[in-house]
């Protein structure tokens, strides 16, 4: 990827032809680590990122102030911009499709399934796009969609994975005899937070689970990894065993991740999106305890841990884990295996692959 100033798209200054358009807002730490981590690999990609503060809460204040109000109106414009400046476009978000003339390749990692997406999606310029699983694309399938699709799934940053850094963890916030389960987000909310219904963020039912495993396990410890609201640090202080790190920088991630000795994925409910954590918790060699659901079957698939149907299972299988050290490292060792090949690197190639086969260069 090459950043690419506005001033340039608006001056109209030449283009090599092998150069693809992509637009979007953006701001440092991103939440969507897809895109952290897919786009600076994509060879050909001119990135033209309306940058906002990395704080949230002036983050938000840019959104509601001048990103809500004015994209409807200024988007189209800089796309069809970009339309003739440029032979194709990359795009995550559809809405940008009837706007450039050229061909069109759309990454779908959030599927919404509605009508409109599938007419987006459908549309003449479009060449492929882009699923985490096939599953989605099944569903635009049935929307009557019929454009080409690949799957390219959830990766793993191994850039900077180091066993030296994963030590150095250890032995900073590890106990002798400690059973760690561990869970991350961007945001650790509860329903009364900004943002705390969204099943992404709230991790309430998740503390409500350490209650139990915390009964049954004494030696266990809970590590929350992102920013926890103050709601949510005084309700772990109160459960007790829960270390609350705050938000880490992403290329200390998994070396924190792989402390873990499980990986919980407590979501209530199935949003259809793949999920991130489950595939950066293989990637550390971790097993997974997670509710069965479509989402969530890449576990099952893998060998990767255990998925169960209810909150007392779920504390019987992190428990089960906690006992059972043999079945323990088995899990880890094939969630590990798995794990390596969702590198990111790799993936990015596939996807430089498809980018090169739908917009070539003419």
């Amino acid at each position: 990827m090459r950043r690419r100033s506005f001033r340039a798209l608006v001056a109209g200054r030449d283009v090599p032809r092998d150069r693809i358009f992509f637009l979007s807002h953006w701001f440092r730490g991103h939440n969507n680590p897809r895109y952290a981590e897919l786009l600076p690999r994509l060879d050909r990609v001119d990135a033209y990122l309306a940058m906002l503060s990395d704080r949230r809460a002036l983050r938000g204040l840019q959104y509601r102030v001048l990103l809500r109000p004015l994209r409807p109106r200024l988007e189209p414009q800089l796309v069809r911009l970009g339309a003739r400046r440029y032979l194709g476009l990359f795009t995550t978000d559809n809405e940008q499709i009837p706007h450039f003339r050229g061909p069109v390749v759309s990454d779908v990692d959030d599927p919404r399934f509605t009508e409109r997406d599938a007419a987006q999606l459908g549309s003449p310029q479009v060449q492929a796009y882009v699923v985490t699983e096939e599953r989605a694309a099944r569903a635009f399938e049935a929307l009557g969609v019929e454009k080409p699709h690949y799957v390219i799934p959830q990766g793993v940053d191994f850039s900077s994975f180091r066993p030296e850094d994963v030590e150095a963890v250890a032995r900073r916030r590890r106990e002798p005899g400690d059973f760690v389960v561990g869970y991350m987000a961007a945001w650790l909310l509860a329903a009364g937070d900004r943002g705390g219904e969204n099943p992404l963020y709230n991790v309430e039912h998740l503390l409500e689970l350490w209650s139990e495993i915390r009964a049954r396990v004494p030696r266990a410890r809970l590590w929350l990894l992102g920013g926890a609201s103050s709601v949510i640090e005084e309700q772990a202080s109160a459960l007790g065993g829960v270390v609350v790190f705050g938000r880490v920088p992403r290329d200390q991630l998994l070396a924190h991740v792989a402390n873990f000795d499980v990986g919980l994925y407590p979501r209530t409910k199935d949003q259809g999106i793949q999920s991130v954590k489950i595939a950066e918790y293989m990637g550390a060699g971790v097993p997974t305890v997670a509710y069965d659901y479509d989402v969530t079957q890449v576990v099952r698939v893998a060998s990767a841990g255990l998925l169960v149907e209810t909150g007392r299972e779920f504390v019987d299988a992190v428990v089960r884990l906690a006992e059972d050290e043999a079945a323990r490292r088995a899990l880890a060792e094939t969630a590990g295996a798995y794990g390596r090949s969702l590198d990111w690197r790799v993936l990015a190639e596939r996807y430089n692959e498809i980018l090169d086969r739908h917009i070539p260069v003419r």
